[in-house]
């Protein structure tokens, strides 16, 4: 019986023995299986921040038309606001009371000489057939001179006549210049910004010609300190789906404390309109060429901030110092160096040293 006792606890401790393996090897397998994580690289990034004025748009290519006594009288401003004109088109005809009397009576003159040459021109042709129609037996020699007389004198009253009319068309003509000159006509294709009465101190009539836009706007000295001359800024405004291209000119001081006009060149041609906003947007260099990683790259422990690198299919834990955050990326000024592997969404239970693999 003892002996079957015995037998009966030597095939226990077996098994116990069996199971005792089994489950270690079970649990030694279990732990060198490596986990895959989802992983990135350190990179270089500019780190910005935008700041936005809002101004108004100028043309630096504005005529004024003044009124000027010296041609007379308005008779007509021939343009009206909003009005696109092009170079050379009339604007505003004068008129002088004096010149269109004295043309008046020189047009009358000349009809009058036209009227006397084709008088003489009918007198030519009614003699000339007299003569060719001259009878010398029946006709007496001294009716023959007589003709000739009559024909000569219609011949010298004709070219006196037309003489005349030619010497008064070239006086008609050089009047008529004279009052053609006495409109203005636009300096340049543009829009009519402004039309103002006759008795204002005004200009007349304001062109706003193509091209060469501007932007001014007030800004505070904190704005203007991040400016200099020359610097390129982006130009937006509300008809247009694009943002175009800027260049700081000048950033002057005004009469208020800490305020400054600044004015920016357009580079870009687009159907502007004097007056109308647009925004200034200003890039803030914070930080240039620093290295950063991805916010949920960055553990916080105990007050502290991590990151996990996997350095030949291992993890390590490094310490870092952080920076500036920005659109889901994070500066880290100490603890990384560039393009080192780090784990996204890093776990508190991971340990330095621990087998990783990237997915």
């Amino acid at each position: 019986m003892n002996k079957w006792k015995w037998i009966a606890a030597g095939i226990m401790i077996a098994l116990l023995l069996v199971m005792n393996v089994f489950i270690f090897d079970k649990k030694e397998s279990s732990a060198v299986v490596a986990p895959r994580l989802e992983t990135t690289l350190s990179k270089e990034r500019d780190f910005s921040k935008k700041h936005e004025v809002t101004g108004i748009t100028y043309s630096k290519n504005t005529f004024d038309i003044y009124k000027k006594d010296s041609f007379g009288s308005i008779k007509e401003i021939m343009v009206n606001i909003g009005e696109t004109v092009s170079a050379g088109q009339t604007l505003i005809a004068y008129e002088n009371l004096s010149i269109e009397k004295e043309l008046r009576s020189l047009k009358k003159e000349k009809d009058m000489a036209d009227v006397r040459a084709d008088h003489y021109s009918s007198e030519i042709s009614k003699w000339q057939s007299e003569l060719s129609n001259f009878d010398e037996k029946q006709d007496s020699a001294e009716t023959k001179v007589r003709l000739q007389e009559q024909l000569s004198d219609a011949e010298l009253q004709k070219d006196l006549a037309e003489n005349e009319s030619s010497a008064l068309s070239d006086e008609i003509s050089e009047l008529e210049n004279r009052l053609d000159d006495l409109s203005v006509k636009s300096p340049a294709d543009g829009v009519v910004s402004e039309v103002n009465g006759i008795q204002d101190e005004k200009p007349l009539i304001t062109i706003v010609g193509q091209g060469n836009f501007e932007v001014k706007a007030n800004v505070n000295q904190e704005i203007a300190g991040l400016l200099t001359t020359g610097d390129s800024v982006q130009i937006e405004a509300p008809n247009h789906k694009e943002k175009v291209k800027g260049t700081v000119q000048t950033f002057l001081p005004t009469k208020e404390n800490n305020s400054f006009t600044l004015t920016v060149l357009i580079e870009e041609e687009e159907a502007w309109v004097e007056g109308q906003p647009a925004k200034i947007i200003i890039s803030e260099k914070l930080a240039e060429k620093a290295k950063s990683v991805p916010k949920k790259a960055v553990l916080k422990e105990d007050g502290n901030q991590y990151v996990l690198v996997i350095i030949k299919d291992k993890l390590y834990k490094r310490k870092v110092e952080t920076g500036i955050e920005q659109n889901g990326f994070v500066q880290i000024k100490k603890g990384l160096e560039k393009d080192q592997e780090v784990v996204l969404n890093p776990s508190p239970v991971f340990v330095s040293g621990q087998t990783a693999l990237k997915k």
